[in-house]
């Protein structure tokens, strides 16, 4: 799967639920991407350096909707590691009752974790 159908097919999937992931990911796929092999670009071109960043954003669920919220950012997650050299880490705390979550996304590229 190319970077571009893997943006497309998470996209679809999380973008309505946790947009600032979906903008992350896009990031990290089509502006990064699993590196290049060639010498002297700029940190984080090449393939063989470690990169990583962070984003956070609180949504607004229904009731109980939280837990679908999380499968579908793990499941987007797996296909990630899967089709490409990205990894993600979420940190969630569950909804409250007003149903506001909080939610903080860690994608790192890194040779020595794979």
């Amino acid at each position: 799967m190319s970077p571009f159908e893997l943006v497309n097919t998470i996209d679809k999937e999380i973008s309505a639920l946790t947009p600032r992931l979906s903008a992350a990911i896009n990031k990290a796929l089509l502006y990064y991407g699993d590196g290049s092999a060639l010498i002297g670009l700029e940190h984080g071109k090449n393939e063989n350096d470690a990169l990583s960043f962070e984003e956070s954003e609180d949504i607004k669920v229904k009731q109980d909707e939280d837990s679908h919220v999380l499968l579908k950012v793990m499941e987007a997650g797996t296909l990630l590691e899967k089709e490409s050299s990205w990894r993600l880490i979420v940190d969630a705390k569950p909804a409250d009752k007003d149903g506001n979550m909080s939610l903080r996304y860690t994608l790192i590229r890194d040779k020595r974790i794979l």
